[in-house]
């Protein structure tokens, strides 16, 4: 695949996966900060009436790392954005640069169910840093 970039790669490995709904890269790649060794950080949001098990989602979890690792000749770490933190979920979708969007009102609704996740966990996370920070002083 002369010229196509990493993220091509990953779309074009992306095509037709069984259920879903939009994938995003993050991290390095996405904020222009590769280097030799940069891995692909990926975050897929599947439909979970397609796969309503977190095993199914696991399996699906490591068949795309798979596919993706052979597609762009990179070490793969893949976020299943229904399953991780509400925090990790916030930065991957609104700090990413989205891949796939096939379904972009399921994608707007889980954006927005986030937010809502991580607004009511952000007073505890709050002071659990408080705690810690407290805690290295002593």
């Amino acid at each position: 695949m002369p010229g196509h970039d990493t993220a091509d790669r990953l779309r074009d490995a992306l095509e037709g996966v069984r259920g879903l709904v939009s994938a995003y890269l993050f991290g390095s790649l996405s904020e222009g900060r590769e280097h030799r060794q940069s891995d692909a950080d990926v975050g897929v949001l599947l439909d979970r009436a397609v796969l309503p098990a977190a095993e199914a989602r696991f399996e699906a979890r490591l068949d795309l790392i798979g596919r993706l690792t052979r597609a762009t000749g990179r070490n793969v770490d893949l976020v299943i954005l229904n399953d991780a933190p509400p925090h990790l979920v916030r930065h991957v979708m609104f700090s990413g640069r989205p891949l796939v969007m096939a379904d972009a009102a399921r994608d707007l609704a889980h954006r927005r169910l986030v937010l809502s996740r991580a607004a009511d966990l952000e007073p505890f996370l709050r002071r659990a840093r408080t705690i810690k920070l407290q805690a290295m002083v002593r």
